[in-house]
């Protein structure tokens, strides 16, 4: 024996799991645009609302009650409640409709006949026609594709077109909009129209049939008129919501608007939609509005020849483009705490996704399309984030007023400013069926289903857009403050001078200007006097202004010190657990001694860096002292063979010339050990990344002190950083890596230390063949 399905599932396929009429139509757009339609029609007829329907229900309830209870006049009862339903009725609908509805009202004689006559009409006159002219259904198609429930003959289509449907049961979101559905549908072949009538009131949660034993039968209908002709009509009918043209003109100002590709600038998919004959008109965006914005972005996602994502900024309004190009071990970094698989990497498919970002505050008039308000409007109603397409066709929610899928707001929010929220984006991400078959739509139509491929698409996208984009226009606009920002020292000095040499210059004048006009003289002298005066307070405002500017940055630093102290607090964290974890359940192995000295060096390190909070915290504690880095590094080194050992990779620690016995230098012990684990730290971290894609990969790291050139180098065989990203990886918060693995502090951190020692951290020259950098040197010849 096999599954028995009740009856009942029906309603949870359809009304029940589709969420809102508009999702419903828009279902059965896409069922015309797979059948090959050159365009899909809604023709609407309503006689009465839906909401009246229930309101007459009401009152004729009453007027039984009243009628049973206390003995009212049935007939008046009749006569006030066949009145009201002619005032209520739809003085739009086609006059055909009108007399047939009054007409069935007109020969009712009870409260019981007027509510089968109302419900009756309802039913007739109501109603939703879904028109294609696609290549239409055969008696067979009707029996065996369109009554297959989740049938897969999309999927097996060999016609080479793009199908936007593909699950077999967008048909059953007809059944939330109304309770009776009637097919009429032919092929160019067939001579007859071929009819499927539905009651869905068949399928009901009260009844305990089976789905074989409701009977559904498609059945011959009429000779066609024209023996060419060919498509479907989708009439749904006993409707369950209001469908007046004012509705219907809401649904398509904010829904249909938005139901094909706005963007492309190419023609979108016809839709034509009418309410009792009147056409609707579906908005369209006006391209023109992008003129305002004061950024552009373009995102595209390739798999081949290996994964890689080019993020192409241009901020417009300043003048500075950026493109990144993010290669596979990029991506492996940022995924590297992710539930992503490396293959997802290149079973999500190829994507791209356009956008522009708009600062509302300076929106301006547009000639030819409408005033500031116009365009702030327009802006408002499109800037909700991100909208998806696969194929042309809206992949619903993604870009609702209330989705905020990529999470720009929560990362808006939870950072200064506010800035990059969905209220400043316009803009799209691009699927298709074809080179993105792992994202499908979820059974309800609510957005993508949950698996790997989804979210390395949220993660890139989020990642690209709430990071990547956002530190571009902060250090544009932070650039541009700087360039344009007034020494005011300089100024106050240059005024000083100036005013030297109008004072010799009055005192010039005294001795050649006539008696007559001393009073010219005294006059300058005055109003220099005053100059001078005012000349003072304006440099005692700058000295002021200046104290507060060292009180901000002051403030400042002490912020990025916290960042910074969270940086090394869970860095060390990790590490000393780490540590801990190599002497566990063992005997202390030889090296116990080594391993001891290196976790109370990173204790050291906890506490120097927050000496650093305390402004009265005595410097000595950070004092330099002689300390022999050969020593240093060996013993660091020594503490990661066990890890190195964990993780495969192969390692080694060389020492030029090889008779250096020690390599002293004055520094802080400490903050060295801080600069050589996080170089090490980094160097684990993207080994194991490309570890991840590439199975036969064979890890390797390796250290070398060079005395004579006062260097220690640290090299790996991992990635490699682009050699036009050498610099940008030592400002603070440029990160590659996950949340938790850091906040792209640690290099920033690295190289402060080491110029603290009057020394460097860098990038040695020399890439290898994709462009890549492998080797820091920490340059000690300072210290």
């Amino acid at each position: 024996m096999g599954f028995k399905v009740a009856a009942r599932t029906i309603l949870e396929l359809g009304a029940e799991l589709i969420s809102t009429d508009a999702i419903a139509l828009y279902e059965l757009i896409k069922n015309s645009y797979d059948a090959g339609s050159k365009r899909a029609t809604l023709d609407i007829h309503t006689v009465l609302k839906f909401s009246e329907l229930r309101n007459f229900r009401q009152r004729l309830a009453a007027a039984q009650r009243l009628v049973q209870d206390e003995g009212a006049d049935e007939d008046e009862l009749v006569d006030k409640l066949r009145a009201q339903l002619v005032d209520r009725m739809d003085p739009t609908a086609a006059q055909a409709a009108l007399d047939a509805f009054q007409a069935a009202l007109a020969e009712v004689d009870d409260l019981d006949e007027l509510g089968e006559a109302v419900e009756t009409q309802f039913e007739a006159l109501n109603y939703i026609d879904v028109i294609d002219t696609g290549e239409g259904m055969s008696l067979r198609d009707l029996r065996e594709i369109f009554l297959t429930v989740g049938t897969t003959s999309r999927l097996h289509d060999t016609g080479g077109r793009h199908f936007v449907g593909g699950k077999g049961i967008g048909r059953l979101s007809a059944m939330r909009l109304g309770d009776r559905l009637r097919v009429e549908t032919a092929r160019e072949s067939d001579s007859v129209w071929n009819l499927l009538t539905i009651d869905w009131r068949n399928f009901t949660h009260e009844s305990a049939d089976t789905l074989d034993t409701i009977d559904v039968a498609p059945r011959r209908g009429p000779p066609k008129e024209q023996v060419d002709a060919h498509g479907t009509t989708i009439r749904v009918q006993a409707l369950k919501a209001d469908w007046d043209f004012e509705r219907v003109k809401r649904l398509a100002d904010r829904y249909f608007d938005r139901l094909f590709d706005p963007f492309s600038g190419r023609s979108r998919y016809p839709l034509v939609i009418r309410v009792n004959g009147a056409k609707v008109p579906v908005p369209t965006f006006d391209r023109d509005v992008l003129e305002e914005a004061q950024a552009s972005v373009s995102i595209r996602y390739i798999v081949s020849p290996e994964p890689q994502l080019t993020l192409d900024i241009n901020y417009i309004t300043r003048g500075r483009p950026k493109v990144e190009v993010w290669s596979r071990d990029d991506i492996l970094g940022i995924t590297a705490h992710e539930d992503v698989s490396v293959a997802a990497l290149e079973s999500l498919g190829p994507f791209r996704a356009d956008f522009h970002w708009f600062n509302r505050q300076r929106l301006k008039a547009i000639e030819g399309y409408g005033d500031r308000e116009k365009v702030k409007d327009t802006v408002n109603n499109w800037a909700n984030g991100l909208l998806m397409y696969r194929d042309g066709f809206r992949v619903n929610p993604y870009g609702n007023p209330d989705d905020d899928w990529l999470g720009l707001d929560a990362k808006a929010l939870g950072s200064g400013g506010y800035k990059v929220n969905r209220k400043q984006i316009i803009g799209a991400v691009y699927i298709s069926a074809e080179d993105n078959p792992a994202l499908i739509d979820q059974t309800n139509r609510e957005g993508l289903r949950a698996n790997e491929e989804k979210s390395l698409l949220v993660l890139l996208l989020r990642k690209a857009i709430t990071e990547n984009f956002k530190t571009f226009l902060n250090d544009v606009e932070k650039e541009l403050r700087k360039s344009t920002r007034i020494d005011a020292t300089e100024t106050a000095a240059y005024l000083d001078q100036i005013s030297k040499r109008v004072a010799r210059s009055l005192k010039t004048l005294h001795s050649l200007v006539p008696r007559e006009n001393e009073e010219e003289v005294e006059f300058l002298e005055e109003t220099f006097d005053e100059l001078q005066g005012r000349l003072a307070d304006a440099k005692a405002s700058i000295a002021n202004a200046e104290k507060d500017q060292r009180d901000l940055v002051d403030l400042a630093g002490v912020g990025l010190q916290v960042e910074i102290v969270a940086h090394e607090l869970g860095r060390v964290t990790r590490r000393t657990l780490d540590l801990i974890k190599t002497l566990q359940g063992v005997d202390l192995p030889p090296r116990a001694q080594s391993t001891f000295g290196s976790i109370e060096s990173q204790m050291l390190v906890i506490r120097k860096r927050l000496d650093v909070l305390d402004p009265l915290g005595p410097s000595s504690r950070n004092a330099k002292a002689k300390t022999d880095l050969k020593e240093l590094v060996e013993q660091v080194f020594d503490a990661h063979v066990d890890q190195f050992g964990r993780y495969g990779i192969g390692h080694e620690l060389r020492v030029y010339p090889r008779s250096t016995r020690s390599f002293t230098k004055r520094v802080v012990r400490g903050m060295i050990v801080q600069v050589l684990e996080n170089l090490i730290d980094n160097a684990v971290f993207w080994l194991r990344q490309r570890s991840r894609a590439d199975p036969d990969f064979e890890p390797r790291i390796e250290i070398e002190i060079d005395v004579d050139d006062d260097e220690i180098r640290v090299t790996d065989n991992g990635p490699g950083i682009p050699v036009d990203r050498r610099e940008e990886i030592f400002k603070p918060f440029v990160s590659f890596k996950p949340p938790g693995e850091g906040k792209g502090l640690g290099l920033f951190i690295s190289r402060e230390i080491a110029r603290r020692h009057s020394s460097d951290l860098y990038l040695q020259e020399g890439a290898d063949t994709t462009g890549r950098l492998h080797t820091f040197v920490l340059d000690m010849a300072g210290s």
